[in-house]
């Protein structure tokens, strides 16, 4: 059954908005439906994935939005939703339903009941500590139970305060005892576990909505059905940063959205920004947000209609501008539309379309870059600019899993990676690289890198060739035949980019998967990283290589790179062979290769 042409345009439309958690519930489910029934040729390319979901309350409504959601972070998701009250025999048992389905990912949605370990009045902190102890023991036995990827929501505050205010903050208190648990899971979870903040979303949805113990009387849902879109969208935004499809790329505006006023209307002195007046004050708040974003990792571009030595004026010249040039990574100024214009920021950037958002006040720039691009998130700041922050933030536009010392780099790697594009466009493409003088260091895996490799290797990435993700502890077990390679030049340490597992097999050795960042493209690290694979093969006694390529809507590249890499398809669609040696047809990487101490 197809959708209609109204139907289709209306799903597509709120899969590109990023505000649909404001959708009325009846609303969702209904797109939910159609969702099912659409031809996913006529949607924007999205990673499939099989998700299992196990919950001590019921699933079945949140579970009914939840593959709407999944499917506006980017993740085409098959779900399998385990009976009600069978979270820990479904996890724990291999021959049950949850564990067969094979899922890339599994999401745990404890109820406050689900503890074993509770506290009594009148308990000291050793004896509290002595509980947390033993329910976390439970907890992180039930996720050694799993192989893959785990997203687990933490335990909400209780619903009665018993205690009255020293419930949350004196041991003995089950406020107490929740909160201490959660800080213990969150200590303990290993690589491949992340917490969702129940207590921070109970904060946001408010006591009526986070805890309707009426609802949970007749369905056994402690949530209002009002709640589900935001649950909806922090499961979704968990799953997105953990499976590699979130967004790392923010475009902003300038006037009256950096800033109060019109630069080159009203000069420097007369745009409104600084404590001297409270929308000044507020201007600096979205640009001390803005920069926390940079500096865990967000890429943030600038797009504005403006003489490019006026819009950097602020930048160079005010003494309340929190964001500097250096924070930037593309700047744009100009009077062309923004549509092109983001179009040559993606570009420059070496990212696609659909790792943008983007803010302006204009409702016109707005609605022009919606129509034009559907694939970036465009919102409109139009408010309060004391509520610029927030109106990003409650939607999670960029959720993160783990933050990696190469994510605090991201920043720096993307503006060297513009620097690139711009001195690709007048130089001689040889002697420019060999002027970089690369190093790429092969890190291995260690306890300082294990983390960033199976980050790496975990993301959907354009250079990526298959699906297959490694927990730490697999990692750590094929230790001997992982590559992890850093990256650096005169310009810059762009860290841990590149991450290939290999295993031997009878007649060749298998390159398992293969992934590499999209900020060292056209650095011919593939061609070093080619190299390896053959002095590898020869270690392993093998002459051919072997590898499975799967088309994910974001990898083609790869296809059209592994010919020239000496690869060609087996019999089997999906695979691809090699001889080890070196195809004689690839230009100098003028990459010199280093080894770290391991």
């Amino acid at each position: 059954m197809t959708l209609s042409a109204d139907k289709l345009e209306a799903l597509k439309a709120a899969l590109s908005d990023p505000l649909l958690l404001d959708r009325p519930v009846d609303e969702l489910q209904k797109l939910a439906k159609r969702l099912a029934k659409a031809d996913p040729s006529q949607l924007q390319p999205a990673r499939p994935v099989r998700i299992a979901v196990a919950g001590g309350y019921l699933t079945d409504y949140l579970c009914e939005v939840l593959p709407l959601f999944l499917r506006h972070r980017g993740l085409d998701a098959t779900l399998h939703q385990a009976p009600y009250g069978t979270m820990f025999t479904e996890a724990l048992n291999p021959d049950s339903a949850f564990r067969q389905f094979g899922a890339d990912l599994a999401i745990l949605l404890p109820h406050e009941t689900d503890p074993q370990s509770r506290p009594s009045v009148g308990m000291d902190k050793e004896a509290v500590g002595a509980l947390v102890t033993q329910e976390t023991a439970r907890w992180t036995g039930l996720w050694s139970s799993l192989s893959g990827p785990v997203i687990q929501m933490s335990f909400a505050s209780p619903s009665l305060r018993p205690l009255g205010e020293t419930d949350g903050l004196k041991p003995g208190g089950m406020g107490h005892f929740i909160r201490s648990l959660n800080m213990a899971l969150a200590d303990a979870a290993p690589g491949l576990v992340d917490l969702i903040d129940a207590e921070a979303m109970s904060s946001d949805l408010g006591r009526s909505l986070a805890r309707d113990d009426r609802m949970y009387r007749l369905t056994k849902q402690p949530f209002a059905m009002e709640a589900i879109p935001t649950v909806a969208n922090r499961i979704a935004a968990a799953a997105a940063a953990r499976l590699g499809t979130a967004r790392k790329a923010l475009i902003l505006d300038l006037d009256n959205t950096l800033w109060g006023g019109v630069i080159g209307d009203q000069g420097l002195s007369g745009i409104e920004l600084g404590a001297e007046t409270a929308n000044g004050e507020s201007f600096v708040a979205f640009q001390t947000y803005a920069k926390a974003l940079a500096q865990r990792g967000i890429v943030l571009s600038v797009c504005s209609k403006n003489m490019a030595e006026t819009a950097l004026e602020p930048f160079e010249k005010h003494d309340a501008m929190v964001l500097k040039k250096d924070d930037i990574a593309c700047f744009v100024a100009n009077f062309e539309n923004k549509a092109d214009n983001i179009r040559h920021i993606a570009k420059t950037l070496n990212l696609g379309l659909d790792a943008f958002v983007f803010v302006d006040d204009s409702p016109v720039e707005c609605a022009l870059v919606r129509k034009e691009l559907p694939e970036v998130w465009t919102v409109e700041l139009d408010d309060d600019p004391a509520v610029f922050p927030h109106k990003l933030d409650r939607f999670l536009p960029f959720p993160i899993a783990e933050i990696t010392a190469e994510d605090r780099q991201r920043a720096g790697s993307y503006r060297a990676v513009a620097a690139l594009k711009q001195a690709e466009s007048g130089s001689d493409m040889e002697s420019f690289l060999e002027g970089l003088s690369p190093v790429a260091i092969d890190e291995g895996v260690r306890p300082d890198t294990i983390g960033r490799v199976t980050q790496l290797i975990a993301k959907t990435n354009q250079f990526k060739l298959n699906p297959d993700v490694f927990s730490e502890a697999e990692i750590e077990a094929r230790r001997e035949h992982v590559i992890a390679l850093r990256l650096k030049d005169t310009i810059q340490d762009h860290g841990i980019v590149a991450v290939a597992v290999t295993e031997p097999e009878e007649d060749a050795l298998r390159i398992r998967n293969w992934v590499m960042s999209c900020r060292v493209f056209s650095r011919r690290l593939e061609h070093l990283t080619r190299e390896m694979f053959r002095d590898a093969a020869e270690a392993a006694g093998k002459d051919r290589l072997r590898l499975t390529y799967i088309p994910s809507g974001r990898n083609g590249l790869i296809e059209e790179l592994l010919p020239k890499l000496g690869f060609s398809r087996s019999n089997n669609q999906n695979e691809f062979e090699s001889s080890a040696e070196m195809p004689d047809t690839l230009p100098d990487h003028y990459i010199e290769l280093e080894k770290a101490e391991r």
